[in-house]
C-alpha cells in the first residue's frame, strides 16, 4: 500500500497501528508489616490491586472513534422519575425538578443510542479501512 501523497511504502493499518501501541496493565501488590509499640506486637497486611492502559503517542492518534455513552443517562431517567414519584413529600420544586431531568436524560440516550447504533458502526468501518503513512504522517482511507 503506497501513500497518496508521499508515494512511501511504510504505511499501516489505523487499527494495527493503535493496537501495537496500547498495552493494558494489571498488577497485585500485597504488604506485610509487624510493629512493637508500648510493649505490644501488632501485624498488619495490605493488597492493593491496580489496572491500566498505556498508549504510544502513535496509538493515541490513530485511535477508533468512540461510542458516546449512554449508562450515565440511564441512571439520570431512573432518579428523575424517583423525583417525579417521591418529590411531593418535600415540596413542590422536586417533582418538576424530576421531570426536567427524566425528559433531558431520556431525550439524550435515546439520541446517544440512535447514534452508536447507526452512525458509529459506519464511522469505526471507515477507521478499519483507513491508514497512516510512517513518512509523511498523513492519515487516508482506502477500502
Amino acid at each position: 500500500m503506497k501513500c497518496p501523497k508521499c508515494e512511501s511504502d511504510n504505511t499501516q493499518r489505523l487499527e494495527v497501528a493503535f493496537h501495537s501501541g496500547t498495552q493494558n496493565t494489571s498488577t497485585t501488590s500485597s504488604a506485610t508489616g509487624l510493629g512493637f509499640s508500648g510493649g505490644r506486637i501488632g501485624i498488619a497486611g495490605g493488597v492493593s490491586k491496580t489496572s491500566g492502559q498505556t498508549q504510544s503517542t502513535l496509538a493515541i492518534a490513530c485511535a477508533p472513534p468512540e461510542k458516546k455513552p449512554t449508562k450515565a443517562l440511564k441512571w439520570g431517567v431512573g432518579y428523575g422519575g424517583l423525583l417525579v414519584v417521591f418529590g411531593w413529600g418535600f415540596s413542590w420544586i422536586w417533582p418538576l425538578i424530576g421531570v426536567a431531568l427524566f425528559v433531558l436524560n431520556l431525550y439524550r440516550f435515546r439520541a446517544h443510542s440512535q447514534f452508536n447504533s447507526q452512525e458509529w458502526p459506519k464511522l469505526h468501518q471507515h477507521w478499519a479501512d483507513s491508514w497512516i503513512c510512517h513518512k509523511c504522517g498523513v492519515m487516508y482511507h482506502q477500502a
